[in-house]
């Protein structure tokens, strides 16, 4: 949400600077409203549900490369004597992976052709005693036989932020059988037997190889600066706060795989820099659906220097036309008091030199959306001043007129700015990493301005997802 946040500051500010049309000064006492809070009453907890869209054919790839596309019998192309009468070899090759993923339940399916050559001989004294009758299918001009496999594997995620899977052969069939008429004898089930025997093996190693996946240095990462102030730049310092962590279900769709992730927490936005609140635990991975959406109540807490930075960044040698004289705002100092009142003193330069100082509460009404300073006092060339500022700084369709007072509007601000908030929401973070979101509402919820600084409370309702294209 680019530029929203200093922007919604800097109208909590310029409100009292626009709130009378009239040139006659208002002083604190003709109007006292009655703030008797020194704090904002706590939020509800932020909770934050996206769709994750992973784009497929990548991991499919890499799954195509991780099993083998050909299985032979031990010593092959040497036979195995299973006993002293008996002995064969096989190889088996296997067709593409078909993948299917609903609700963490993995079926993994595939066809095969074989070939099989076995011989028998008569023994005596456990030791042949005749030579070998041997016969095949498969080989030479002969097709290979074929067979259907299928796998299927159960997923779950654990607290630990670790994945388990119980993987087991589901199906193992063959259409095509292979009788050795030359000794009248059927080894189907006998190549059956082993081809289980070896996606048995598979299957136990591939849950033991996700088992001893390690996410103990990511998560310990995302501990961390879940619970650190990062830095914003203008928007000063964010810590999540996280409470909960949530993942839905594994599915695949089409060439895509989705899951949903969710977040409970109590984000803060402030100009402190200081890291002085106690490390929590990280929050254990619970399994859970929720609705897709994004409802955040964010609150913000900035010192009067870095919004008088804001406010300088913005105003600092701006010109204004006041009858006939060119007025060059050079510094904005803001400063809190016990009454929760700001006060701005202004220094310009230009046709004259000097200061002006504006004092006054500024008042939320949540209802209308809107920002007044009722008490504001200042001098008559300040008052004009100030209506010039406002004016420059807001258009007509936010700055409206009630019976003589001037106020702020702050869900025409909110929508004269919402193509901008969206494009936020919906835009390419890296190379594999987009996303694409659309808000649903953006209000102020609490203002307050305290002594040492102004505190604003924000809800916004959006709904968003993340989308992985490849490089997992």
């Amino acid at each position: 949400m680019k530029n929203l946040l200093p922007f919604v500051i800097i109208i909590a500010l310029f409100s009292f600077s626009s709130c009378t049309s009239s040139k006659k000064a208002t002083t604190a006492s003709q109007i006292s409203p009655k703030i008797i809070i020194d704090s904002l009453p706590p939020l509800p907890d932020s909770e934050i549900d996206l769709p994750l869209k992973i784009f497929a054919p990548p991991i499919l790839a890499k799954a195509e490369k991780t099993v083998s596309r050909e299985f032979f019998s031990d010593g092959w192309p040497n036979y195995i004597e299973s006993s002293c009468d008996f002995r064969y070899k096989y190889r088996f090759t296997r067709s593409n992976l078909q993948v299917n993923c609903v609700n963490n339940y993995f079926m993994v399916q595939f066809t095969g052709n074989y070939q099989v050559a076995g011989s028998r001989c008569i023994c005596s004294g456990n030791r042949p005693v005749t030579p070998w009758i041997s016969g095949s299918c498969g080989f030479g001009k002969e097709p290979m036989r074929k067979v259907t496999i299928s796998i299927g594997s159960q997923l779950q995620f654990l607290p630990t932020y670790q994945i388990h899977t119980a993987s087991r052969l589901m199906l193992l069939q063959a259409p095509d059988r292979c009788s050795v008429s030359v000794f009248s004898s059927d080894i189907t089930q006998l190549i059956l037997d082993s081809i289980r025997s070896s996606v048995n093996i598979f299957c136990s190693t591939l849950d033991a190889t996700i088992a001893d996946l390690q996410f103990s240095g990511l998560v310990q990462k995302a501990s961390t600066a879940s619970f650190s102030k990062m830095y914003l730049g203008k928007y000063g310092y964010f810590v999540l706060n996280p409470k909960a962590i949530r993942v839905g279900q594994l599915n695949l769709v089409k060439d895509t795989f989705t899951i949903q992730v969710g977040l409970t927490c109590n984000p803060l936005l402030s100009s402190d820099s200081s890291n002085n609140q106690p490390h929590a635990n990280f929050p254990p991975l619970t399994q859970r659906e929720n609705k897709p959406c994004i409802s955040l109540y964010l609150n913000t807490a900035y010192d009067y220097p870095f919004l008088a930075k804001i406010l300088n960044d913005s105003l600092k040698n701006k010109v204004f036309e006041m009858n006939g004289r060119s007025i060059i705002i050079k510094n904005v100092g803001l400063n809190g008091n016990d009454r929760h009142q700001i006060e701005m003193k202004i220094d310009f330069a230009g046709s004259n030199k000097g200061s002006i100082f504006l004092v006054g509460t500024p008042l939320l009404d949540t209802a209308k959306q809107s920002l007044t300073v009722p008490d504001i006092s200042y001098s008559l060339e300040s008052g004009d001043l100030a209506i010039k500022m406002a004016k420059a700084l807001f258009p007509n369709k936010i700055r409206k007129t009630i019976q003589g007072k001037s106020y702020l509007d702050v869900a025409a601000l909110v929508r004269s700015h919402l193509s901008e908030i969206n494009g936020e929401l919906s835009k390419q973070i890296s190379a594999n990493l987009s996303t694409i979101g659309k808000a649903e509402d953006i209000k102020l919820i609490g203002l307050l301005a305290r002594k040492n600084d102004m505190q604003v409370q924000i809800y916004v309702k959006a709904n968003m997802a993340a989308i992985i294209q490849s490089g997992l």
